[in-house]
């Protein structure tokens, strides 16, 4: 069986973002390739307080910054997108996957592993 490599934690956070800055992006197209998400709730999913009022900044398909709005300075000609009453969080979507069997830290999928503790851990994900 083969072994997987361990997640980087900042992963989910960039996959979920990038989900809503694909879903989300209106019309309007950035000349620079910038756009700028402003006003949603971010949960950033590391166990910390979420974001209230937040901004992030997505730049050629990449996360360049995350603060809270009107503490990013965005560059000239930015797209901007609107999200105040909305909630963004991270999201690890795993199209196949069997739960309780993963070890996430070890990043190995084996029958070894399944376990209440493990499965509740997993679901509590």
């Amino acid at each position: 069986m083969r072994c997987l490599k361990r997640i980087p934690s900042y992963l989910p956070i960039v996959a979920g973002l990038l989900f809503l800055a694909t879903w989300s992006v209106q019309t309007q197209t950035p000349r620079n390739g910038v756009t700028v998400f402003e006003g949603a709730r971010l949960i950033t999913g590391d166990g910390s307080a979420p974001i209230e009022n937040s901004a992030f900044i997505v730049q050629n398909n990449q996360f360049t910054a995350v603060g809270r709005r009107g503490e990013l300075q965005a560059p000239a000609g930015a797209a901007r997108v609107d999200l105040t009453g909305k909630t963004v969080m991270p999201a690890k979507v795993d199209l196949h996957g069997h739960l309780g069997f993963e070890d996430v830290v070890a990043g190995t999928t084996s029958k070894a592993n399944f376990n209440r503790a493990n499965l509740t851990e997993q679901l509590e994900r």
